[in-house]
């Protein structure tokens, strides 16, 4: 082993001295260069060691790192065939290496210890924990059952109305509005289409008639800001449709229904990087209402739950078969399966109905791909249609087609020609320069982002993979369609950007001066400020359109042509084409693939070999984590 593994990520330095079974693990693992560092820090702790020694635990240290990349809270101290730990303890040479006895011995008292002491690595029976994600475990596991030991609330009693406009609940809805009235905590889980919107506006409603509750008193949460934006969207466009007109209804249709992202309702402080609300200062609501669960880690559930004021209620809207967070753990899927009696669970769809060919066809075989023994995802009324060439597509229900060689990039250009540039006007309206006079925009501007922005929420290519080779991961296809982007729009502005006009782009990170969050989709698009014209990323906002200049922006944004599965959720799209790795690729999940049908309303491509499907279906996604246990 090389004196400091740093030499990896330096050019300059020797790698050779590195080893190369580890170096091609690293690689497979797809390791952050923060992680090899943070290892080999951890591993410097223990200074009775002798150089294998510090060999070992630098690689205990990786394997637990990798482990919680792939999200997973825990590892295995007996890890199976190919586990995270199982692939570097070999590229190491310590095949067979039993970890926990090494990390019990007396030279490893500074790093290693049992639950409860002040140690980075904590050993819990045949876990290894980091001291972090085990704190977050036990702390959401008691704030859970503080919750469920609260003694219920007698509501005032609720008018019909409420359960009758502008949509008639059944009785799954009906049960999960009864329970966030009665409850401290309410775990409401459902696929696309059983009406969980409608629900939350139930609740609001009902919530406004009890004594003493105020709109001010409630807020609104959604992990990021695409899942926010879109939950605001669902329940003002449910608030239109509303016959009732009671005091609770005016209230609720004149006020301005903005849900927050998690980080924004928690008061995340950039520059102390911690968050303003906590045990000691409270989130000011008595009732939070949080939408795409399934997508919170379970370091932030831990966070939310300790922010809330001693009496709160806490409602979690969620669908538990989608992918889980991409941080680590599986918070709300463990919720839903340890409690029962805080949990509804929505299994009617309404996009199942006659009505809606195309949506019931996406619907009936995600539902499939959950559970293949309720039918045949290739035969029967709703199976996956395929097709044997890219002229037998109909861009309707679900279909499946092998692209061969050659035949990725010849259905992206006939998804650029007929989606990305197909709207009538594309070109005038990616091309035009808008004005933006202090937020204020020019003659027209409004109407014509108004267009792109509906026009590019319509559709999108979603891979597995962010790299992948024949044009099947996420970075490939991108660079592919800005190529053909630059040659219709690029012109007109001075200096090379990796952006040009009427691109699709999606942030990376966090901007909290800015206002703009990590998920945000955006349109690049020139825009003249006062007098001076710039390349300008615009997001949506509640009421019309933010511009911000590119360049200050350009390396927190990516085109978004395509992205991957975990990207899309918390959006829905009228059209999508879904990618898969030509191999049985570790990533390909059951849920991923669930997640990634029930993103589209009308129509899925699947561009896969037909052997993926039945192999994805057949993987589900596992995660280690002690939560439910605890729970249990």
């Amino acid at each position: 082993m090389v004196d400091d593994p740093r030499a990896i990520l330096e050019p300059h330095r020797d790698r050779d001295r590195f080893p190369a079974a580890v170096v091609e693990a690293l690689g497979d693992l797809n390791l952050e260069p923060s992680a090899l560092i943070q290892a080999w820090e951890v591993s410097g702790l223990a200074p009775a060691l002798d150089r294998p020694g510090r060999d070992r635990l630098f690689a205990v240290c990786l394997a637990l790192l990798a482990t919680q990349a792939q999200g997973h809270t825990r590892m295995s101290l007996v890890p199976g065939p190919g586990s995270a730990a199982e692939i570097l303890y070999r590229a190491f040479g310590l095949g067979g290496f039993a970890a926990g006895p090494f990390l019990e011995g007396p030279d490893l008292a500074p790093v290693a210890g049992p639950p409860g002491s002040a140690r980075p690595l904590i050993l819990a029976g045949d876990w290894l924990y980091t001291q972090r994600l085990l704190d977050h475990e036990v702390r959401l596991a008691e704030a859970v059952r503080a919750l469920a030991l609260r003694a219920g609330l007698t509501p005032a009693p609720v008018d019909e109305a409420v359960f009758g406009d502008p949509v008639r609940l059944n009785a799954e809805q009906r049960g999960a509005v009864a329970m966030a009235l009665e409850g401290a905590l309410t775990l409401i889980t459902g696929g696309p289409g059983t009406g969980k919107t409608s629900i939350v506006v139930a609740i609001l409603r009902a919530l406004l008639r009890q004594p003493g509750m105020t709109l001010d008193a409630i807020a609104l949460a959604a992990p990021t800001g695409k899942a926010a934006q879109r939950m605001g969207e669902a329940i003002r466009a449910s608030l239109g449709r509303l016959g009732t007109a009671g005091p609770a209804e005016e209230a609720l249709k004149a006020a301005v229904l903005e849900p927050r992202t998690l980080h924004r309702l928690l008061g995340w402080h950039p520059a102390a990087e911690r968050f303003r609300h906590g045990p000691g200062n409270p989130v000011p609501a008595r009732v939070v209402i949080v939408d795409e669960a399934s997508m919170i880690s379970q370091e932030h559930l831990c966070l939310l739950m300790g922010a809330l004021e001693p009496g709160a209620r806490l409602v979690l809207l969620g669908d538990a078969g989608q992918l889980p967070s991409v941080e680590a753990g599986c918070a709300f899927r463990d919720l839903v399966a340890t409690q029962g009696g805080r949990c509804v669970e929505l299994l009617h769809s309404y996009r199942m109905s006659p009505e809606d060919p195309d949506g019931r066809n996406i619907l009936s075989v995600a539902r499939t791909l959950r559970d293949p023994e309720s039918g045949s995802l290739w035969e029967g009324d709703e199976p996956i249609h395929v097709r044997v060439g890219l002229d037998e597509l109909a861009f309707r229900q679900v279909e499946l087609l092998e692209p061969g060689a050659g035949g990725m990039r010849a259905f992206l250009e006939r998804w650029f020609d007929k989606e990305v540039t197909g709207l009538p006007d594309f070109l005038p309206l990616a091309r035009r320069v808008y004005t933006s006079i202090d937020g204020a925009w020019g003659e027209g501007d409004a109407e014509a982002l108004a267009a792109l922005f509906r026009h590019f929420d319509a559709f999108r290519i979603l891979c597995a993979l962010r790299e992948a080779g024949d044009l099947r991961g996420v970075e490939d296809i991108n660079r592919l369609l800005h190529g053909w982007m630059l040659a219709r729009t690029g012109e007109g502005l001075k200096g090379i950007t990796p952006f040009c006009a009427g691109e699709p782009v999606l942030m990376t990170a966090n901007d909290y001066r800015r206002g703009i969050y990590n998920g945000d989709q955006g349109i690049v698009l020139k825009v003249r400020f006062g007098d001076v014209l710039r390349q300008a990323a615009v997001f949506p906002r509640l009421k019309g359109f933010t511009a911000f200049p590119v360049e200050p922006l350009k390396h927190q944004l990516e085109h978004a042509y395509a992205m991957t599965v975990h990207k899309a959720q918390g959006s829905e799209y009228t059209r999508i084409a879904i990618v898969l790795p030509r191999t049985d690729h570790r990533a390909l999940t059951r849920e991923l693939l669930y997640t990634g049908l029930t993103r589209a309303r009308k129509s899925v491509v699947l561009l896969a070999e037909r052997e993926r499907i039945p192999f994805a279906a057949g993987n589900p996604s596992r995660r280690d984590s002690g939560l439910a246990e605890r729970l249990g």
